[in-house]
């Protein structure tokens, strides 16, 4: 049996701003939607904890976020929103990589490449 998948709104309200700023930013570029395989690159950047000192943010590898969300969650969640805006499909991805971070601003960076 089927069951209907549930997007939690802050989770739709997202995906909706990847999807603009993607068409915005392909608009700018003049390309158009991607026909074959591509590379996906997703930088997420989150706020440093307020429990984390200064001393403690310098560390060797603080930076890194191991907690949640997993990195593969984000990874699809972007390969989700951008499906028939940057590609036909998401299957069209055939290599990912994804990284997540703390820093100052927190952000997302997409990268998108079309393989040869």
């Amino acid at each position: 049996m089927n069951t209907p998948r549930f997007t939690p709104a802050k989770q739709r309200s997202y995906a909706g701003v990847l999807k603009l700023y993607c068409q915005r930013a392909m608009a700018a570029a003049g390309v158009a939607m991607l026909q074959g395989p591509v590379e996906l690159h997703v930088l997420a950047i989150y706020a440093w904890p307020q429990s984390m000192s200064a001393k403690k943010r310098a560390l060797p590898g603080a930076q890194w976020k191991a907690s949640k969300p997993d990195a593969d969650n984000i990874t699809k969640m972007v390969k989700d929103a951008l499906n028939t805006i940057a590609w036909r499909d998401d299957a069209q991805v055939a290599s990912s990589h994804t990284w997540k971070k703390l820093g100052d601003v927190p952000r997302v960076t997409v990268r998108i490449m079309e393989l040869a």
